[in-house]
């Protein structure tokens, strides 16, 4: 059992070192490209933090290296808006964000402190709402400063 245990860090740790490399390459110079891939991540992030709600799947480490990823693509994101790198059709951010810069960074800030929150509990039963409160942060900017999706 130990053995699986220290196997299966060692993936994890390997698919997180794999990750930051990918984004560290992804589009050296570009900030949509890269704040695209800092959100992709987030969004693994919280896919992985949605497993861990219950008393049988938490595990407090897990959540722990979840929610610190997500609290440093917080961090990041905030340098990854300049203004004009929103020009670009591929982009989902909302003209909003250049218009009202200081909301959105006090909103990506929320995200941050939600995250290490989070990360900060020990049981499901503390997860469970603050892994609910970041959702509920993420909601309130994706509302207003992402472009809707047109079919």
């Amino acid at each position: 059992m130990k053995r699986a245990s220290i196997v299966l860090w060692a993936a994890a740790g390997g698919a997180c070192l794999a990750l930051s490399l990918g984004f560290a390459a992804v589009s050296a110079g570009n900030p949509m490209e890269e704040r695209q891939a800092t959100m992709k991540a987030v969004g693994q992030s919280m896919k992985e933090g949605a497993g861990l709600n219950s008393a049988a799947t938490f595990d407090a480490a897990k959540a722990k290296t979840a929610m610190e990823s997500v609290a440093a693509a917080a961090k990041k994101l905030k340098g990854l808006y300049p203004p004009g790198s929103g020009d670009d059709p591929k982009s989902a951010a909302d003209p909003k964000i250049w218009e009202n810069k200081a909301d959105f960074e006090k909103k990506l800030a929320e995200m941050g402190a939600a995250a290490t929150a989070a990360g900060k509990t020990t049981t499901a039963e503390a997860f469970k709402p603050a892994y609910a409160a970041l959702g509920a942060t993420c909601k309130s900017c994706h509302d207003v400063y992402r472009k809707k999706k047109t079919t």
